[in-house]
């Protein structure tokens, strides 16, 4: 599974619980495939694919990888403002945060 990965803001912790609570919440249904959340057919997304990232000593990252459906173009910014919304509730990052974090990390490598 390929996508982007997501940190947590200090003093938030990603934990399955709040993901499957998070993804219940903003999108309804999901399934879950070899620790692997599957939300389908969601507004302009095929697929949304949620996986957390255990780590033993750090904090757990998020990787998300999306597949859009291109006829539901015109629900895109619904889509994206949910899955933004997703993103804030689990990770505790605003999108705006989040793209500052995404530069300051582009400018270092």
């Amino acid at each position: 599974m390929d996508g982007k990965i997501f940190e947590a803001k200090r003093g938030h912790y990603i934990k399955k619980d709040k993901v499957e609570d998070g993804l219940e919440e903003i999108f309804g249904e999901y399934t879950k495939e070899n620790d692997i959340y599957v939300v389908s057919d969601y507004k302009a997304f095929k697929t949304v694919e949620i996986e957390v990232l255990e780590n033993k000593n750090k904090k757990n990252k998020l990787r998300v990888d999306t597949d859009s459906d291109m006829d539901k173009a015109s629900q895109a910014l619904d889509s994206k403002r949910d899955l933004d919304n997703f993103l804030e509730l689990v990770t505790g990052y605003t999108p705006k945060e989040r793209m500052k974090k995404a530069k300051e990390k582009a400018k270092k490598s």
